[in-house]
């Protein structure tokens, strides 16, 4: 085929192999990186339909860099010109129904903005680890065949491929060491000074909402053990999608990883079938069960954190409406207890019109009432005079999507940006009429908090030299 249509195919070839941990084999990899060189990586944890998905994405086969006015259309594109060019191996791998283990995916990172810096891009990655809970982790190949490749060269390379992935599944886990926490110092006055401004657009009428972030930066000890981070995120973090995202980085600089534990799924997508989740109102978890029922029940009758939910609410119904789709809502939100914080949630689903493509709806949705404010441009538009940072990827877009338009993207929040010994941590809060601004930084610091934690942790022990 490649001769045939004399460019490049992609031929994608799927094995399962029993006992193989995507950390387990992302930390291998790390060990075994040549100085000055990294190919880059995607990763997710996240929950569909019960089951726990894990997925690695390593290096870039493919790529498009995602910056512009144009970039879900471009990201669209991109996709749909791909499909056509990649060919799978013939049979289903073992997999639950709804699972995407039987293709090939595409990473993606969005900038909150669209000429946001941070590194927002699409990948084909060259290899990919998908598991299931409870199931076999399935390798896969994306392999490059062009007109003039050698066949016996390409099937030298698909066997040490598979074979490598095998000698992977003896790999350790990663683990890790409490350490105290790092200190998190929040500018304060000039938090509450932003808070105070949100609170006089509001009172002024040009806003009904708006969604201040802050970002605060750290030195760290040394460049954090990244597996071990996100092992780490999975076991403390359960209810949230773990995820992290580097790309390609300049010779003798240190890689940009984009990484976090959100608890807010964007959007998700399967055979015209759409999910979305709408989260905003908070309130801290009780120090016992008691104290603990008491704050649901204080922010289940919150007039302020009801009126906050209700603009997300809203602004996704609007969205949905501009491509003529019909959402099911239901009529009251329910309570989504995590680790340290509680939020109102509301699931919102419908139907996928024909002709409307994932990304297409995702530049309707973003950024959701949850994340930017309400109405969106004027939020925007306040934001953009008002925040003194560019949030790269915080509150935006991630995830994977398939080259027939199913995938999984989740919010970039509770996150921070690492570069070596240098990390950005991120966190916001939703301001509305009502909105207390002591308590809104108090919000924000807790949020940064967990995050810090888990950044000082340090590797229980070093990785075994690596045998493959």
């Amino acid at each position: 085929m490649a001769r045939a249509r004399g460019i490049p195919q992609i031929l994608s070839l799927w094995q399962p192999i029993a006992g193989l941990d995507p950390l387990a084999a992302l930390a291998r990899q790390l060990d075994l990186l040549a100085p000055n060189r990294f190919p880059g990586y995607c990763y997710l944890c996240h929950q569909t339909q019960g089951e726990r998905v894990r997925v690695l994405g390593w290096g870039s086969l493919r790529q498009l860099d995602l910056s512009g006015k144009g970039r879900f259309e471009a990201a669209r594109a991109f996709v749909q010109g791909l499909q056509p060019h990649v060919h799978s191996a013939p049979g289903s791998p073992p997999a639950s129904p709804r699972s995407q283990q039987e293709r090939p995916l595409c990473f993606c990172r969005f900038g909150f903005a669209p000429n946001s810096g941070g590194g927002a891009a699409l990948v084909l990655p060259r290899w990919q680890l998908l598991q299931v809970q409870g199931g076999l982790t399935v390798a896969r190949l994306n392999l490059e065949i062009g007109p003039d490749s050698d066949p016996a060269a390409l099937a030298s390379q698909i066997a040490a491929f598979f074979a490598r992935m095998q000698r992977l599944a003896e790999a350790p886990l990663p683990a890790w060491k409490p350490q105290p926490p790092l200190e998190v110092a929040v500018a304060e006055e000039a938090l509450l000074a932003r808070i105070e401004k949100a609170l006089q657009a509001i009172q002024a009428g040009s806003l009904e909402k708006v969604v201040l972030a802050e970002a605060v930066d750290l030195a760290l000890p040394s460049p954090p053990a990244i597996p071990s981070l996100l092992a780490y995120l999975e076991a403390h973090h359960p209810d949230c999608s773990v995820f992290a995202f580097a790309l390609e980085s300049k010779r003798d600089s240190p890689p940009q990883i984009f990484l976090g534990a959100s608890p807010e799924r964007l959007l998700s997508v399967w055979q015209g079938w759409v999910q979305i989740d709408a989260l905003a109102g908070s309130v801290a978890r009780g120090a016992n069960g008691h104290q603990d029922r008491m704050l649901a029940k204080q922010l289940l009758r919150s007039a302020k954190d009801r009126r906050e939910h209700q603009w997300v609410v809203r602004s996704i119904q609007e969205a949905l409406g501009r491509l003529g789709m019909e959402p099911r809502i239901s009529p009251q939100p329910r309570l989504r207890r995590l680790a340290n914080i509680q939020h109102l949630q509301t699931v919102i689903e419908a139907e996928l019109p024909a002709g409307v493509h994932l990304f297409d709806l995702l530049a309707q949705l973003h950024p959701t009432a949850a994340v930017g404010g309400y109405p969106q441009q004027a939020a925007l538009q306040w934001l953009e005079q008002v925040e003194p940072f560019d949030r790269a990827s915080y509150a935006a877009p991630l995830g994977w999507v398939d080259l027939q338009g199913n995938g999984e993207l989740v919010v970039g929040i509770r996150s921070a940006l690492i570069e070596g010994e240098r990390a950005r941590l991120y966190a916001g809060a939703g301001i509305v009429a009502d909105s207390n601004p002591t308590q809104e930084m108090a919000e924000i610091r807790l949020k940064l908090q967990a995050l810090a934690q888990a950044l000082a942790l340090q590797p229980l022990r070093k990785l075994p030299e690596p045998d493959c």
